[in-house]
């Protein structure tokens, strides 16, 4: 029967699987609770795990409560089950960013390929290789943007540019700011630490040659 609510395990799993998710500084700013009358899960963002220095109008937050939000429909939709998204669903509750509504017999069959990925995404600030992005991979990519509604594109030379300029005078922004500097320090521990924030081995190295800008986390 589709309206009744999964067992427990299956939902721990789909949590599991929406935490998994990127978050700025992994400060994994979200909470969920599941309303088994309505069969749907509610998705909030902490918004004392907010950078105040950092993030002071929340833009980052609400991007890495969406990154959540996108893993556990994938989730809810690999258990076989549709997930109805309402982004913003109670006006009077701006901390309720989505409700996730486990509806009838899921339609989209591209998901277990992404649900397989979520559970090995890790984030990498290491360099890449200079291998060509293969232009099959790049239409691929635009295609999963344009289903979310977004649209993907990549700039040329020019507009490369550009974009790592922007990137360089923000960080040296950063790096100039005391108290953003201090902000991201206190995110970054050693190794097994806490669940929240980074371990310096995943912050990367520097570029020595400065031709790519890279966050040093106030380290």
């Amino acid at each position: 029967m589709w309206s009744a609510a999964p067992a427990l395990p299956t939902l721990e799993t789909m949590v599991s699987a929406a935490v998994a998710a990127p978050s700025i500084h992994n400060t994994q700013p979200w909470r969920f609770r599941f309303d088994p009358d309505t069969v749907t899960l509610e998705v909030r963002a902490v918004a004392d795990r907010g950078l105040r220095h950092l993030d002071p109008t929340g833009r980052a937050l609400h991007l890495s409560v969406g990154c959540a939000l996108l893993n556990l429909r994938l989730a809810v939709a690999h258990f076989g089950r549709e997930p109805v998204t309402r982004l913003l669903p109670r006006p009077g509750e701006p901390d309720l960013l989505a409700t996730v509504r486990l509806g009838g017999p899921v339609r989209n069959a591209a998901v277990p390929r992404l649900y397989e990925a979520l559970w090995r995404r890790h984030s990498s600030r290491f360099p890449f290789s200079e291998a060509p992005l293969p232009g099959a991979v790049a239409a691929e990519l635009a295609e999963a943007a344009h289903s979310e509604g977004a649209l993907l594109s990549r700039p040329g030379p020019g507009g490369t540019e550009r974009v790592l300029r922007l990137f360089r005078d923000a960080e040296r922004r950063n790096t100039a700011d005391p108290d953003r500097a201090a902000e991201s320090r206190r995110w970054v521990h050693e190794p097994n630490a806490a669940a929240l924030g980074m371990p310096p081995a995943a912050i990367g190295p520097q570029d020595f040659w400065e031709r790519m800008p890279l966050r040093d986390f106030g380290a």
